[in-house]
């Protein structure tokens, strides 16, 4: 009866997201801390980012919490990317596992840049000042089976971006559950990312549209409006195509529909050889840049108790050139 009441509930929130009327526009740039939105880890990235259902153990806390409980062990997660116009953004997670009690973990994300010069209208080539952008998040999960079947995964996070004199800091969370249905590996999973109520950056400016705001002087500053933060619903599927022993293919699929953009499909494919290396490929459809991703993978035992995973995946960013992933993966 749990098991039922959970898929309906599932299923209720995925209608409740594909009926939504689409918009006739994408209403970018309408929301703040939209590093968010950032893929983290490069097995994710490099199935096209469909990743919903396919993240587990400590990187799950990224995609879909629920998916923590699928790593068995303790893990720690590393990733590292190298974004356009020489931003470093990444991020780390360390899940714990306590029996029946359920999977703790602990997470960050940051996106920052080197230092830049501030320019301004009376000095244009610099003022020889400089400033630099420093976003993070940090996460605290937990995750936990409902059923031998269904797992719910729950993430509350602080998030703080700053730019010079003006900043701000949130909070926000994340909410996923995941079915699996027994039938070849297929499951069924939905989360709820970055929700979180709007904020204001402090400080003020001055709004050289308005002339009310600078002429005559004195300058009149206005405050920032308020904006939200990147809410977006997820719901994906993956299934094996293919499970015998020493090959295994999986192929997954997403729908995001996010509160600052159109709705966004993703697929991806992973072919793995004795669960050890493993080749993997996706599409991102209707992204606003790129949409081929790649990469490879290779997963090895250094000890009775402790596994070694190395990723790597490529993206094509259109005319933002691509970016290059790697990540790390301890279990023990």
């Amino acid at each position: 009866m749990m098991q039922n009441k959970s898929l309906i509930l599932i299923l209720l929130i995925v209608l409740s997201v594909t009926v939504t009327p689409g918009e006739t526009f994408a209403p970018v740039g309408t929301v703040v801390g939209q590093f968010m939105e950032i893929g983290m880890g490069a097995r994710g990235a490099a199935m096209g980012e469909a990743y919903t259902t396919g993240a587990s153990g400590a990187e799950a806390v990224f995609w879909n919490p629920a998916g923590l409980v699928d790593g068995g062990n303790n893990q720690l997660f590393v990733s590292q990317t190298q974004w356009p116009a020489d931003m470093a953004f990444g991020g780390a997670a360390l899940s714990m596992t306590f029996g029946n009690l359920g999977t703790f973990a602990v997470s960050s994300v940051y996106l920052m840049t080197d230092d830049m010069e501030i320019t301004s209208l009376d000095a244009p080539n610099g003022t020889g000042e400089f400033f630099s952008l420093s976003n993070y998040t940090l996460g605290l999960s937990y995750a936990r089976y409902l059923t031998d079947r269904v797992s719910i995964g729950l993430t509350g996070k602080m998030v703080r971006e700053e730019y010079l004199d003006h900043g701000y800091s949130a909070w926000s969370l994340d909410l996923g559950s995941i079915y699996r249905t027994g039938f070849h590996g297929l499951k069924l999973g939905m989360s709820i990312m970055h929700f979180g109520p709007e904020i204001r950056f402090s400080g003020d400016y001055i709004d050289y549209s308005d002339q009310k705001s600078y002429l005559p002087d004195p300058q009149v500053p206005k405050e920032f409006q308020t904006y939200s933060l990147p809410v977006m619903f997820r719901f994906g599927s993956s299934i094996n195509l293919l499970d015998k022993p020493g090959h295994r293919v999986t192929a997954a699929g997403d729908m995001i529909h996010p509160n600052n953009n159109v709705e966004l499909y993703n697929l991806g494919v992973e072919y793995a050889f004795r669960e050890m290396v493993s080749l993997r490929s996706g599409y991102k459809f209707a992204a606003d840049e790129g949409g081929l991703t790649v990469g490879a993978g290779l997963k090895m035992d250094l000890m009775d108790w402790t596994t070694l995973c190395i990723d790597y995946s490529y993206s094509d960013l259109g005319l933002l050139t691509n970016s290059h992933r790697f990540s790390l993966g301890i279990s023990f």
